[in-house]
């Protein structure tokens, strides 16, 4: 049997953390993501999964056609939506890779989690936004310097 996991990687998108902004414009996004796919390697099987606040849910859903979008709200909300992902819909088993694109430090574990189980994780993340222990734990750091 095939392993279905195989050149497949899933993006997970923290978008107010990789905009630096809890309610950036529709354009600002639009910009962000330009960067991200010139920056990020992404494959024809790759999957991709936003999360935002309620208060972003209409501009980053214009900006982000064809994605995924999930909406939390409160403390971290669209961390932990983020977080359910990777382990309800069983991200470790689906994809060789997982690319968590923000620097928040509530990914550490799960980064972590990922790797023990022999997910290649790759995080995404503004520079001055990258916790260090997310750092340490990924196997790869992608910069987004979106004022380059």
């Amino acid at each position: 049997m095939r392993n279905l996991s195989q050149g497949r990687a899933v993006h997970l998108l923290d978008v107010e953390n990789l905009m630096g902004a809890a309610r950036p414009a529709t354009r600002d996004v639009q910009t962000m993501m330009s960067h991200y796919r010139e920056r990020v390697p992404n494959g024809g099987m790759d999957q991709y999964v936003a999360a935002v606040n309620h208060g972003a849910m209409v501009t980053v859903g214009l900006a982000l056609v064809g994605i995924q979008l999930l909406v939390r709200s409160g403390p971290d909300g669209a961390d932990r939506a983020l977080g359910e992902v990777i382990r309800l819909d069983h991200l470790d088993a689906r994809f060789e890779r997982v690319v968590i694109g923000s620097g928040d430090g509530i990914f550490t574990e799960l980064a972590g989690w990922l790797s023990g189980r022999g997910v290649m994780v790759v995080v995404v993340s503004r520079p001055d936004a990258l916790n260090r222990r997310l750092r340490r734990t990924a196997g790869q750091v992608i910069s987004l310097d979106l004022a380059a």
